[in-house]
């Protein structure tokens, strides 16, 4: 079995090249000049994962390098502020996008630093190459052979999140098939409890969470990658057809809570919190999250979607690896190096292992994974060790944004029994087909 860490994608941070940054055994650095005063400027998204952790760390820092200032902005809105940054060519030193950016926009205009050469510098420590401070499962970030960023936090993508102890109150086992949650949602219609509560505000939950690992488990690995890739007929191929009828036949046979489709996500996983519902749709974030509100009793545990029956599709799971939650050190910064060397405090296993106890996340920085203390992290963590490292991906999402934000739509208005399944994988397809044509659009050749 493969190592925990060989799966975590984590709090990585890098940039451009050759830093003229020397370090002491102890990890204590300094500029050449130590009298300078240096601020470094971070916006991030703040979502599920929250972003204590990177300001805790920030006044670490600066504690021991009195010489720089970490001013650090976390918003779950910070794409509106990076938008109207870059577009006034004022550019933060270091950033995390999140979802809603147009990361790739930015890095087409060549806004991204490069990070290799940095990586084969000293780590903070100066004890190792930094590069080998990292579990390397999900250095995946590059375009044209330059590694651009690397993902933050390790998710488990939208694995199915549910109740064990509810579970074994009621002797329920859970779903080893697709046809097995038919008869898990007449077991639970004995306690007036649908299957699943999903943020019908937030439709890329269960477009991620259900549909395209449906289409997978039905088509395998290569259906998706097909329709990733853009290649003509994908979105309208048998697996995208059944993977579609089946979802508007789970609305249409009540496996979701009543009103869900006008719910948030918090509103959402507050109710299966609740025990109103068997499963939610998220990634590793989730216990964090909504940590206040979990009942002590609730034994919190993730699993892998179902397989098809009378498929021979491989069983995976994927994962968010998406750009927008990778850190990224802008071109214009004025303050590469400094920030480099920050990146590197912040990435150092010590620094690291304190994000790990206090959010319940996990890291792909090494030495890292004896910090994990929840079960809930955990089950997500075997659900990927048993899928192997084999995954799918939710990197559309931020390589063409558009496209994506109009199947995510899409598959909505199928859920909701607005346009039949045939009309949406034509719809789909049709989108696919205006990226594919749009000389424009720089395309991403995807592979897992």
């Amino acid at each position: 079995m493969k190592k925990v860490g060989m799966l975590f994608a984590s709090i990585l941070l890098l940039a451009g090249c050759n830093a003229p940054w020397a370090s002491d055994s102890s990890g204590e650095t300094g500029t050449e000049n130590k009298d300078d005063q240096v601020t470094i400027e971070v916006m991030m998204f703040e979502g599920g994962f929250g972003s204590e952790w990177v300001k805790s760390s920030a006044d670490a820092y600066m504690e021991q390098n009195e010489n720089v200032s970490v001013e650090v902005i976390a918003s779950p809105d910070i794409h509106q502020q990076l938008q109207t940054r870059f577009l006034s060519n004022d550019v933060p030193d270091l950033m995390v996008p999140g979802p809603s950016f147009d990361i790739m926009g930015v890095i087409n205009d060549g806004k991204i630093l490069g990070l290799d050469d940095y990586l084969e510098e000293d780590s903070y420590s100066g004890e190792e190459k930094w590069l080998d401070t990292f579990e390397q499962g999900q250095f995946n970030l590059k375009r044209d052979g330059k590694t651009l960023g690397i993902p933050t936090v390790f998710s488990s993508g939208y694995v199915w999140w549910y109740n064990e102890a509810l579970f074994e109150e009621n002797g329920w086992e859970t779903p080893e098939t697709w046809q097995d949650l038919y008869v898990l949602k007449d077991q639970a219609a004995e306690k007036e409890i649908p299957l699943f509560a999903v943020p019908g505000m937030h439709p890329g939950y269960y477009f991620n969470g259900i549909f395209i690992p449906l289409v997978e488990r039905i088509g395998g690995k290569q259906a998706v990658l097909d329709a990733f890739n853009l290649k003509e007929g994908a979105w309208t191929s048998e697996a995208f057809a059944e993977a579609a009828r089946e979802s508007q036949k789970m609305v249409e046979e009540g496996l979701f809570l009543e009103g869900t489709f006008g719910l948030s996500h918090t509103e959402a996983q507050t109710l299966f919190f609740q025990n109103q519902a068997l499963f939610a749709t998220a990634g590793t974030w989730l216990e964090g999250e909504m940590s206040d509100i979990i009942p002590e009793d609730f034994k919190l545990r993730a699993m892998n979607q179902p397989i098809w029956e009378g498929s021979d599709a491989e069983f995976l799971a994927p994962v968010s690896t998406g750009w927008g939650g990778a850190w990224y050190v802008t071109e214009d910064s004025e303050n590469k190096e400094e920030t480099v060397q920050f990146l590197k405090f912040l990435s150092s296993s010590e620094e690291v292992k304190k994000m790990v106890e206090s959010r319940g996340l996990a890291s792909v920085v090494k030495n890292t994974e004896d910090a994990i203390s929840s079960d809930a992290l955990k089950s997500a963590l075997t659900v990927m060790q048993e899928a192997e490292g084999s995954y799918a991906p939710t990197a559309i999402n931020d390589s063409y944004p558009e496209m994506t934000n109009n199947m995510i739509n899409i598959y909505q208005s199928l859920m909701l029994n607005e346009i039949t399944p045939e009309e949406f994988t034509q719809r789909a397809e049709e989108f696919a087909a205006q990226v594919r044509d749009d000389s424009s659009i720089q395309k991403m050749e995807f592979s897992w």
